[in-house]
This record gives C-alpha cells, sequence and structure tokens, in this order.
C-alpha cells in the first residue's frame, strides 16, 4: 500500500523539482521474512564488521610493505594490470553492453582475487620471502574484503522507497541514496527476467525487481507517467523520417522490419497482445510474426504507435479515394 504523503517529502520534492508528490510506496520485503529480520540484521552486522576487519588489514599490510620496502615502482605493473579490465569494462558499459560489463566485472575481480593469492602464496615460501609478497596478500585481504561488505549491505533487510510526484519519481534506496527521474527523460522501460529496467536520457538506469512489494503497482504508474512521452518522441521520429527501434523490430515508412523480413504497411491490419508476447496480424487475419515482451521494449507504444500509423494510412487513403471521386464526379 502506498504510504502518507509527509511534510519533509514535500520539501524534496520540492528540492529536486518534482513537482507536488502524490503517492510514496516502500519495497518492504515479505512478512515471513521480516519475523527474521533482527537475527538476519545482526548477522549482517557482523560479516560487515569481519569485511572492514579484512580490508583495514590489507590496507595496513600493503602500505607498510611497500613504504618499508620502497616498492613504488612495481606498483606501476600492478596498476596496468589492474588498469586493463577496468577500461576494457568502462567500454562495455558505454556502447550498452551491460550483459558483456557485468560478466567482465565478475571475472576481473575473480582473476585479481586468484593472481593476488596465487602470488602470495608462491613468493611467500621463497627465501627469503619476497617483499612484494605482502603487497599480494594485502591487495587480496582489501578485495576479499570490499566484496563481503558489498554482499552483506545488498542483503540488508533495509527498506526502499520510491516517491510519485507530478514531474518525476524520487528513489531511494537502502543506504538512503537518492536517484531522481523526471519523466521526461525516460527513453525505455525494458522487461527481464525478473525485473524492469527504466533507462533515462542522461545515462542512468534505475531497476525494479519484481520480487519487491508493490513493484508492479510503480512500474504501472511511471509507465503511465512517462507514455506520453514516449509516444511522442516515437511519432516524432516517424514522422520524420527516422526509423524507431523497439528491440528486433524497427519501424519505418516502409514497414515494420524484424531483422530477418520487412512487412510493409499494406500487409498489416493491426497488432495484438498475445499470453505473453505481441503478434503481428496480416490483412487476410494470418499471423506474421510473434514476440515476447522480453524481447520487445516498449511494447505499449510500439503497439499504439503501429495502430496509430495503420489509422493514419487508412485516412490517408479514405481521403485520397474521396478527393478522386469527387474530382471523378465533376467531369
Amino acid at each position: 500500500m502506498a504510504n502518507h504523503i509527509l511534510p519533509q517529502d514535500h520539501l524534496l520534492a520540492k528540492k529536486y523539482k518534482l513537482g507536488v508528490p502524490t503517492r510514496k510506496f516502500r519495497f518492504d520485503f515479505p512478512h515471513s521474512f521480516l519475523s527474521h529480520t533482527f537475527i538476519l540484521f545482526a548477522e549482517l552486522i557482523i560479516v560487515v564488521i569481519l569485511g572492514l576487519f579484512c580490508f583495514t588489514c590489507g590496507s595496513i599490510l600493503t602500505i607498510s610493505a611497500t613504504i618499508n620496502n620502497s616498492l613504488y615502482q612495481d606498483w606501476l605493473w600492478i596498476l596496468a594490470m589492474i588498469a586493463i579490465p577496468t577500461v576494457t569494462g568502462w567500454m562495455m558499459y558505454r556502447r550498452g553492453n551491460r550483459h558483456l560489463f557485468v560478466l567482465n566485472l565478475f571475472s576481473a575481480i575473480g582473476s585479481q582475487l586468484l593472481v593476488f593469492l596465487g602470488g602470495y602464496l608462491v613468493m611467500i615460501r621463497a627465501t627469503p620471502p619476497d617483499p612484494i609478497a605482502y603487497i599480494f596478500g594485502g591487495l587480496f585481504l582489501c578485495v576479499a574484503g570490499s566484496i563481503i561488505i558489498v554482499i552483506a549491505l545488498n542483503f540488508m533487510p533495509l527498506s526502499r522507497s520510491i516517491m510519485i510526484c507530478t514531474d518525476g519519481c524520487l528513489f531511494i534506496d537502502k543506504l538512503q541514496r537518492r536517484r531522481i527521474i523526471r519523466w521526461e527523460q525516460i527513453t525505455s522501460m525494458r522487461s527481464d527476467k525478473g525485473f524492469v529496467r527504466i533507462v533515462c536520457s542522461n545515462g542512468s538506469s534505475l531497476k525494479l525487481r519484481s520480487s519487491w512489494a508493490n513493484s508492479t503497482t510503480v512500474q504501472h504508474i511511471i509507465y503511465g507517467k512517462a507514455f506520453r512521452y514516449l509516444f511522442a518522441r516515437a511519432r516524432s521520429a516517424y514522422h520524420s523520417g527516422e526509423p524507431v527501434l523497439f528491440g528486433r523490430f524497427t519501424v519505418t515508412w516502409k514497414g515494420i522490419d524484424n531483422g530477418q523480413q520487412l512487412f510493409r504497411w499494406e500487409q498489416l491490419r493491426t497488432c495484438v497482445y498475445i499470453d505473453s508476447g505481441l503478434a503481428l496480424i496480416g490483412i487476410d487475419d494470418t499471423c506474421l510474426d510473434v514476440t515476447y515482451l522480453s524481447q520487445l521494449p516498449d511494447a505499449a507504444v510500439f503497439v499504439e504507435l503501429v495502430k496509430y500509423i495503420l489509422v493514419s494510412r487508412q485516412k490517408q487513403t479514405s481521403l485520397s479515394f474521396d478527393v478522386t471521386h469527387r474530382y471523378i464526379g465533376t467531369l
């Protein structure tokens, strides 16, 4: 259920210029989970403290080993080793390859853990032990401690909330970090397995998981608020002659292209929703193509745009027919 709007909510909406707050939702956990919240919270606090301890010990070991043994030059190739996957991941993220970015991130962290641990175990056995082994050991503790802290904070039973306003929404995560999304900035809402990702024109995105309480309601509200902007942009792009992309479908002046075949407007009668997807229906009532909604971002915008184009073409055809009929009648 939506929470009551408090006076501080009006102050936040005014601060971020989001208009008037209308509804506020909390993404709480299921009640069966809440019965063990205190125990889980205490356990995760202990895990966070353990992660901080590992990170602190690793930092002290790394810094002391570097200063005491004057290993400043060795940091050049260590930083180069870390920079290569970092730059690669950043390029993937900028190009929109988020799945490859996540894969690169986990691969880089895993490989660095193995290198640091392996380097420490090998070099510490030398006689005398190589001083750089202490740097590897310290870096391993730092990375491992960071991973422990991130995982523990991610599973903390802290509530998230989102405030719906007339001009946008304000999302507050577990750590009380705020993310502002304005309705006109939303460029796409992409459904995936277990969550919906809201993508904005400024490059930011917001992920709403289906497992969160009130998530479905919030998704429908946000999509309803942003729909007129999404549809207006799609319609404007179509009239300007630009191709409008909807996943595997591309809407152009000629028709709808699915990447393998072009369905001309003369072939289409309408598009309809089916079980968990969408179907293109031809003028002879045959199904021309089917796609899952998970493969079609902004499905509602796609359906409305196709219906709008088909209706516009029918009106143009009727108008041309009437003009032609009147012209013939005057002869």
